[in-house]
């Protein structure tokens, strides 16, 4: 060590260059260390950009959805309510003269297109909550075209029994009384009548309906068969349960795929933490 020493003290211009020598590896070591830091930090700082990028995507694509799929479904529901209050229109007008059946035909078509387009949208829960209440709501409508129209024509002949209208009225409690002659017929507890009677009886009825309203031959027909077919009542209601039933569990499966009981806004998806390594 010594000998290094005055080996140096002798030669000052070759120390010298030693030191000289050493503090430019340094500077080149230090900025090559300096550029390596600089550079992780930068793809640390570009990996994080993309990371956030990706998060916020994700996050507008979820709320995207969750937006079309209530307003989706929200149409879909109206769509069905419609075709209901289309079919309730048979027992309040007559359909042969408002033309009610074009309506029907028409809204059921809206069901459909919107059934076509959440099924590529919302889970297979509600998908299959969707089916299941348009096929109530056919089973529905389509007893709504049978039993609306009697329905109508019978409540008619009721309003004008009790009208203004003396002759009105009387030809209207004819009615009535024919009808009612016919539904006793009919009753399993009152078999007395023979087929000869009853197709009487059925005959007197359509002939008082139509002098009494007006109604066509195939209408006061139809009416006379509906009050000829016991147990007609009892399959509405049935109808009009599994409907209601039906329609409660799509409007269900549809909350709980919008999260409706949270009250709050679509989540954005959890981030996922990453851990960056140390340069």
């Amino acid at each position: 060590m010594i000998a290094f020493r005055r080996y140096f003290e002798d030669n000052p211009e070759i120390f010298a260059a030693l030191v000289a020598a050493i503090a430019i590896v340094g500077g080149i070591v230090g900025s090559i260390i300096g550029a390596k830091i600089q550079a992780n930090g930068g793809r640390d700082q570009a990996a994080a950009a993309r990371e956030a990028a990706k998060t916020a995507a994700e996050a507008q694509r979820v709320a995207a959805l969750w937006t079309v799929r209530q307003v989706q479904v929200a149409e879909l529901i109206q769509a069905v309510r419609e075709v209901r209050r289309v079919s309730e229109l048979f027992y309040e007008q007559n359909a042969a003269t408002e033309g009610i059946e074009g309506q029907l035909r028409e809204a059921q078509q809206a069901v459909s297109r919107k059934l076509a387009e959440i099924e590529l949208i919302v889970p297979f829960a509600v998908v299959c909550a969707a089916e299941k209440s348009i096929n109530a709501l056919g089973r529905l409508a389509e007893i709504a075209k049978i039993s609306g129209p009697q329905r109508y024509f019978l409540g008619l002949l009721v309003d004008r029994a009790y009208g203004r209208d003396p002759a009105q009225s009387a030809l209207a409690h004819q009615a009535l009384d024919a009808f009612e002659e016919l539904n006793t017929a009919a009753r399993a507890d009152n078999p007395g009548s023979t087929d000869d009677e009853r197709a009487t009886m059925f005959q007197n009825a359509v002939r008082t309906l139509r002098a009494a309203t007006g109604a066509t031959t195939e209408q006061a027909v139809a009416a006379a068969g509906y009050v000829n077919a016991p147990g007609m009542s009892t399959r509405e209601i049935e109808i009009r349960d599994e409907f209601s039933e039906r329609m409660k569990e799509l409007v269900g499966a549809a909350r709980e795929m919008l999260r409706s009981e949270d009250d709050v806004a679509p989540a954005a998806p959890e981030q996922r933490r990453r851990w960056w390594r140390a340069a």
